[in-house]
C-alpha cells in the first residue's frame, strides 16, 4: 500500500477542514430546522449523512477522537427516536456541532481535541430513553427489525465485497434467566462461534438485562440450519430466527475506495459535503453510493478549485496592465499634441481602444471570480440569533434578504465577525424580553432583519431590528461618564454624531456584564473593521421603534474610480463614491467657530477640512477662491479644500508599508501613467479624525 507523502497529506488536510467547515454548517442549519419543525424526518436525514461523512474523512486524515464521537452520535439520529425526543435530537445536532467546531480547532493548531463529555452524556440520556421506551411499547422487546447504523450497514456491504453469506439472527432469551448479563455472554459466544458479527443488539452484556431479544448480523459461510442450531443455547434460547441477507444490486466496493472517489467528485463538482436543506437526496440513500453520482457528472467538468492567492496574483497583474494602460494614453495623447496629422496616430488609438476594452473586460472577468454571494457569511446568524434568544430568555426571529448580492472574498471575510457583533447586540440589547414588548403594545416575537445590496461600487448590509431603539441620552452620558466626550462638547452634538458615541472604544450602555456582551469593546470593534476595509458605518434609531446599522464597503479593494487634486504641490486621490459635489468658496465665505473653520453650503453648515492643517504642515496662505470637495461619509458630511482639480481616473490601490506614511489619514497610493505618485484618501480615517476634534457644524 502506497502512504501519501507529506505535502499530500497536507493538502487532504486542508480539504477535509474545508469541507468539514461546511458540515458543520450545514449541521447548524438542519438543527435549527428541526426546533422549528421537529417530525421532519428530511433533515434528520440531512444530518445523518452530514456525521456519516464527517466520520468517514475525519479516520482518513487520522483524527480518531472526531470520527469515534461521529460514530456514536449515529446512534441517535433515527427517525423514530425523532417522534418522542424531537427537542432533545435538536438540541443534540447543534451541541454537536458545537463540539465538533472545538475539535476542528484544536486539530488545525495540532492540540488535543476537548473530550466531547457534554455531547457524550447528551447521546447516552437519549439511548437510555429510547431504549426504555421501546421496551415499554413492545412488552418487553418481542419483534425483531435489524435496525442497522450507517457503520454497520457498511460493514455488512464490505463482506459481500469478499463474497461472504450474511444472515440476520434473531434470539429470544428465556425472560426467566436469572443472569441475563451471563445469558447473553452465552449467546454472543455462540454467534462468534458461528461466524463474524457484523452487528448486535443489544452491544453489551449490562444493557441485556432490559430485553428478552438479541439481535444480531453475522456473516458465515454456514448454512442457516446449522448457525439455528449452533445457536440455540439450552435454557437461555427459547426461539431462534436465522434471515439470509440480499445482496445489494449494485457491486460492492473498498470503503477506502469509496471514500476517495465520491470526495474527488465532490470537491471537483463544488458539491456541498453534507447538503443544505433542500438541495441532499432523498429517503435512505446513501451519499457515498457511487450511484447516486450520476447527477454531478456534469457539474465535476466544469467546476475547478482554485487557491485564492493565485487568483490574487491574476489580479495583481491586471492591475499592472491598467497602469501599463494609462501610461499608453499619455503617451498617444503627447504624440498627438506633437504630430496631430501623422497616420500612426490614429492607428495606435485604436490599438489602445481595443486593449482597454478586452483590459476592461479582463478586469470584470478577475473580479467576478473572487466575488461570492454574501450568502456564506449570512449563513452562520440563524444559530447566533437563536443561542442569544434561548440564554436571555426572549423571542425572536430572523429575517434575510438579499443574500445573493455578491461581495469581494477577501472583504466578506473580514466582515464576518463585525458583523457578528452587530447581530448578537441587536439580540441582546435591541430586542426587548416579550413581557416587555406586549407592555409596549408590540407583539412579544421580535425580529431582526438581514438584507444587502448594492449601491454604485459599494455594498451595503443592513442590520435592522424592531426593538426598544438606542436611548441617546443615555450614550451621551456613558460617554462623559468615561472620559470619552466633556460635557461642555456634548451641547453641540446633533443625532448623528451622538449615535456614533457607542462606537468609542470601551463605550457600553449594558446595565449588566454578560456572556454575550456589556464589555464596551464589539462596537469598537466593528468599526476598526469597517475602517480598514476603507468602508463605514451609519445607524439610525427610533426609540420604542427599533436601529438600523447600516454597513457600506467597496465592492472590492483592487481598484475604485477617483477624484484626483492637489494639496501643497502633493497628488491626493479620493474615491469618487464618496464625493458629494465640488463647489467653490471665498476665504471670506469661511468662518471660525471655536477654532474650527466652517462655510456655508445652501442650507447646511459644513466643517471646512485643510489636509495641510491635518497632516501638522500648517499654512495660513491661502487663495481668495478655493475649491472644496463636498465628502459624505458615515452619515457626516464636510468639505475638503483643495488647490487644484486634477480630473477623474480609475487607480489600482497599492498598500503602503508603515515606515512609508506616518499618516493614518492615507489609506494607499497608485501610480499615474507617467510615473506620479498618487496618495489614496482614507475617508473614514478623516471622519474619525473629525469625531474626536469637536465638530461644530457638522451636519449629515
Amino acid at each position: 500500500m502506497t502512504f501519501p507523502s507529506d505535502d499530500q497529506a497536507a493538502d487532504l488536510r486542508e480539504l477535509f477542514f474545508e469541507s468539514a467547515a461546511e458540515i458543520l454548517q450545514n449541521m447548524n442549519e438542519s438543527g435549527l430546522a428541526l426546533e422549528e419543525h421537529p417530525t421532519d424526518t428530511e433533515q434528520l436525514r440531512h444530518v445523518r449523512r452530514a456525521v456519516h461523512t464527517l466520520k468517514g474523512d475525519s479516520a482518513a486524515c487520522g483524527f480518531r477522537e472526531l470520527s469515534e464521537l461521529a460514530h456514536e452520535l449515529e446512534d441517535v439520529l433515527k427517525a423514530e427516536l425523532l417522534e418522542e425526543n424531537a427537542a432533545p435530537v435538536a438540541e443534540v445536532v447543534l451541541t454537536a456541532a458545537d463540539t465538533f467546531h472545538e475539535m476542528l480547532a484544536a486539530y488545525r493548531d495540532n492540540l488535543q481535541p476537548p473530550s466531547g463529555t457534554a455531547l457524550r452524556e447528551r447521546i447516552k440520556q437519549l439511548l437510555n430513553k429510547d431504549k426504555a421506551s421501546r421496551i415499554a411499547a413492545a412488552g418487553g422487546g418481542t419483534e425483531a427489525r435489524f435496525d442497522w447504523t450507517e457503520h454497520e450497514k457498511l460493514a455488512i456491504v464490505e463482506s459481500f465485497r469478499h463474497r461472504e453469506q450474511v444472515y440476520n439472527v434473531a434470539l429470544h432469551i428465556d425472560p426467566q434467566t436469572p443472569l441475563p448479563a451471563a445469558a447473553f455472554e452465552l449467546v454472543r459466544k455462540a454467534l462468534e462461534g458461528a461466524g463474524k458479527i457484523l452487528a448486535i443488539r443489544p452491544e453489551t452484556g449490562g444493557a441485556a438485562g432490559n430485553t428478552t431479544l438479541i439481535e444480531a448480523a453475522i456473516s458465515s459461510p454456514k448454512p442457516p440450519d446449522w448457525i439455528r442450531t449452533h445457536c440455540c443455547v439450552p435454557s437461555v434460547v427459547e426461539k431462534i430466527s436465522v434471515q439470509i441477507v440480499p445482496p445489494p444490486q449494485s457491486a460492492a466496493r473498498d470503503l477506502l475506495e469509496i471514500l476517495i472517489e465520491s470526495e474527488a467528485a465532490a470537491v471537483a463538482a463544488g458539491v456541498k459535503t453534507g447538503a443544505a436543506p433542500g438541495h441532499g437526496t432523498h429517503g435512505d440513500e446513501d451519499p457515498r453510493d457511487p450511484g447516486n453520482h450520476s447527477g454531478h457528472a456534469h457539474a465535476s467538468e466544469n467546476t475547478l478549485r482554485v487557491d485564492a492567492n493565485r487568483i490574487d496574483a491574476v489580479m495583481n497583474l491586471v492591475g499592472e496592465m491598467i497602469i501599463g494602460k494609462s501610461m499608453l494614453q499619455r503617451a498617444i495623447a503627447e504624440l498627438e499634441r506633437r504630430n496631430s496629422k501623422d497616420p500612426l496616430q490614429a492607428r495606435f488609438s485604436d490599438a489602445l481602444s481595443l486593449q482597454a476594452r478586452v483590459l476592461g473586460e479582463l478586469q470584470k472577468a478577475v473580479m467576478k471570480i473572487r466575488m461570492v454571494p454574501v450568502e456564506q457569511l449570512f449563513r452562520r446568524f440563524p444559530r447566533i440569533v437563536r443561542d442569544v434568544a434561548k440564554q436571555r430568555n426572549k423571542d425572536i426571529g430572523l429575517e434575510i434578504a438579499g443574500q445573493n448580492t455578491d461581495l469581494d472574498k477577501g472583504i466578506l471575510d473580514a466582515l464576518s465577525e463585525p458583523l457578528a457583533h452587530v447581530v448578537r447586540n441587536a439580540a441582546d440589547h435591541g430586542i426587548e424580553t416579550a413581557a416587555e414588548r406586549e407592555a409596549a403594545g408590540k407583539p412579544g416575537h421580535g425580529t431582526i432583519r438581514l438584507n444587502a445590496y448594492h449601491e454604485g461600487d459599494r455594498v451595503v448590509i443592513e442590520v435592522s431590528d424592531d426593538g426598544r431603539g438606542l436611548n441617546r441620552d443615555k450614550i451621551v452620558r456613558r460617554a462623559v461618564e468615561q472620559g470619552i466626550i466633556s460635557a461642555e462638547d456634548t451641547l453641540r452634538l446633533n443625532e448623528v454624531e451622538a449615535l456614533q458615541l457607542i462606537f468609542a472604544p470601551g463605550l457600553s450602555t449594558a446595565d449588566a456584564v454578560t456572556e454575550i456582551s456589556g464589555r464596551g469593546v464589539g462596537m469598537d470593534v466593528v468599526k476598526t473593521a469597517l475602517e480598514d476595509l476603507k468602508g463605514s458605518v451609519e445607524i439610525d434609531s427610533e426609540p420604542g421603534k427599533g436601529t438600523t446599522f447600516r454597513l457600506l464597503v467597496p465592492l472590492t479593494l483592487a481598484s475604485i474610480q477617483a477624484l484626483l487634486f492637489r494639496v501643497q504641490g502633493r497628488l491626493y486621490a479620493v474615491p469618487l463614491a464618496s464625493v458629494a459635489e465640488i463647489t467653490r468658496i471665498t476665504e471670506e465665505g469661511i468662518h471660525r467657530v471655536d477654532g474650527h473653520e466652517v462655510f456655508q453650503l445652501r442650507e447646511q453648515v459644513l466643517t471646512l477640512v485643510r489636509l495641510d492643517r491635518l497632516e501638522s504642515q500648517s499654512n495660513d496662505e491661502h487663495a481668495k477662491r478655493i475649491f472644496v470637495i463636498v465628502i459624505g461619509s458615515g452619515g457626516r458630511r464636510f468639505g475638503l479644500a483643495v488647490d487644484t482639480l486634477m480630473g477623474e481616473e480609475e487607480l489600482v490601490i497599492k498598500p503602503l508599508e508603515d515606515e512609508l506614511v506616518t499618516s493614518p489619514l492615507v489609506s494607499g497610493a497608485s501610480i499615474l501613467g507617467d510615473g506620479t505618485v498618487v496618495l489614496i484618501l482614507n475617508v473614514p480615517a478623516v471622519i474619525s479624525h473629525l469625531s474626536r476634534i469637536p465638530a461644530v457644524g457638522a451636519t449629515a
